[in-house]
């Protein structure tokens, strides 16, 4: 997988040139804080745009940490999108290294974030509850360490896809 740090990436931006950068975090990350001159292709419709895509001569494509954005390439490239090169690091690199961006007073906390404190508070709710109430409520525990690993293992997490559709996030 072909990558460029942010700041390469910011040299290439203030060169001017037509440069095509996707940035795949949900509408609510993209709206609290995005680099100008950006579009969004959220990571759930991305495959919508492969089309298009096909058409551009190199992509790049950014999310919160690198993360995400390397998932959308490696769905791309499976439907025939081969012009594509991460950004590393994502929107926290490119915080972490005071480049421009145009911020909105609205601050959604990022998918991946949103999944841990999910998935945390539900342990921590299974494991209560199967001490104090019943011990069926262990199965909650397992069945979120469950979601965790296969989402691991396989890139997949389900849970990050549903609050994605959330309205805080659109």
């Amino acid at each position: 997988m072909r990558e460029v740090t942010v700041n390469e990436l910011s040299e290439l931006i203030k060169i001017g040139d037509e440069l095509n950068v996707i940035d795949v975090r949900t509408p609510a990350e993209f709206k609290g804080v995005h680099i100008d001159g950006v579009s969004n292709s959220p990571m759930e419709t991305i495959e919508s745009e492969v089309d298009v895509l096909k058409l551009k001569k190199n992509v790049y494509v950014i999310c919160n940490s690198g993360n995400r954005s390397q998932m959308a390439i490696k769905d791309l490239e499976g439907l025939g999108v081969n012009q594509l090169i991460n950004v590393k690091g994502g929107m926290q690199a490119w915080n972490r290294a005071k480049l421009p961006v145009i911020r909105t007073k609205k601050w959604v906390m990022p998918i991946i974030q949103q999944v841990m404190a999910i998935a945390g508070s539900l342990v921590i709710v299974g494991q209560l509850g199967a001490h104090f109430v019943h011990p069926g409520y262990g199965w909650l525990s397992a069945g979120v360490g469950s979601g965790l690993l296969f989402a691991g293992v396989s890139g997949n997490c389900y849970m990050a896809k549903m609050l994605a559709m959330m309205p805080w996030n659109k």
